[in-house]
């Protein structure tokens, strides 16, 4: 009997030492990240944002350049990131009509349930962002990351609305593209570095105020997304520290994840056979990006995706990594003029 209450009071002391150590590391945690955080707003709740709408949906968007001049339509990465980083490619302006949006549920573009985010959907909203600005003339088509994906999956279905295509590094075009990328990000989750991360963020978005219900998680994903893709550990990047990135001669907007459009899209359960079933029906010219210090999806990698498509062609950009309009954008840019001026 003696024996059992001592185990009691031991099992007793060890309970409140561990809940004590917890609200000690809870205490340390709340001080330490007393500051200021914020999410910006979207159109939905700053409607002075510029933006557009299309058969009742509003976008976030911005052009720049004649728009009589040949359109070309900047697709965005993500799923759930925004265009401002892609706006190096605002230079095109000399000599197209260049369009840039946050596609639904992402960006500074309103946020939206679950139920309206699908692969198709995507399609469908970028279909009208294309015939919206083309005006009935095919347009050029200009997708990174996530956003190739989404341009590649466009082109198959609509493969006479598209004059030519640029997808620089898609991250996957079928199930084992998807299988592959979900992997990697799954290791990164085991990494102490990780929740280093992750934890002291938790306790940033608890400081928030707003503007909408989706701001905490947005706070969140979107601080752990760039951490994953901007270190060489991931593969994404370059391993020289010298390799930084260059920003545009034009107002950048406030940057913001959409957690839910990145959760729905690219879920473990979706299927993106499509995308390289229907690549085929595309006959225009397509040209790949691949960055050099890319080693998970640079090089060999799109070379791999290049077979999907009748007539595809590959440019390496030197001392840049999957950032590369922005890493090295005077290159990119250069191997977009000439394969446009094909």
């Amino acid at each position: 009997m003696k024996s059992g209450k001592r185990i009691l009071k031991i099992v007793g002391f060890s309970l409140s030492g561990i809940i004590g150590l917890l609200f000690m590391i809870f205490i340390v945690l709340f001080v330490g990240t007393q500051g200021s955080y914020s999410v910006p707003d979207t159109i939905a709740t700053d409607p002075t944002l510029p933006s557009v709408t299309i058969d009742g949906i509003t976008f976030h968007a911005e052009t720049f350049g004649n728009p009589n001049d040949q359109v070309v339509v900047v697709v965005h990465g993500g799923p759930g990131g925004d265009y401002g980083y892609l706006l190096n490619l605002h230079e095109l302006e000399d000599d197209f009509y260049v369009v840039f949006y946050d596609q639904r549920g992402a960006g500074l573009s309103p946020r939206v349930s679950a139920d309206e985010l699908t692969l198709q959907s995507s399609v469908d909203d970028l279909h009208r962002i294309v015939t919206h600005y083309g005006q009935g003339e095919p347009v050029r088509v200009i997708g990174h990351s996530w956003g190739a994906m989404l341009a590649a999956a466009y082109v198959g279905q609509h493969p006479h609305t598209v004059a030519q295509v640029v997808l620089a590094e898609p991250g996957a075009m079928d199930n084992a593209g998807l299988e592959r990328f979900n992997a990697r990000q799954a290791d990164s989750l085991r990494s102490a570095d990780y929740y280093r991360l992750l934890v002291p963020t938790i306790f940033e978005s608890l400081r928030l105020d707003g503007p909408d219900s989706q701001a905490q998680v947005d706070y969140i994903y979107g601080k752990m997304s760039a951490n994953f893709v901007n270190t060489a550990a991931s593969g994404y990047q370059c391993a020289d520290e010298n390799v930084t990135a260059v920003g545009p001669d034009v107002p950048v907007p406030p940057s913001r994840f959409g957690t839910t459009a990145y959760q729905t899209l690219f879920g473990i359960e979706n299927d993106l056979s499509p995308i390289a079933d229907n690549a085929s029906n595309y006959q225009g010219d397509v040209l790949f990006i691949a960055s050099e210090c890319n080693s998970f999806i640079g090089v060999d990698f799109q070379r791999e995706q290049m077979r999907h498509f009748p007539q595809a062609e590959l440019a390496i950009i030197a001392d840049a990594g999957h950032e590369m309009f922005s890493e090295n954008p005077a290159a990119s840019l250069t191997a977009v003029r000439e394969f446009f001026g094909q």
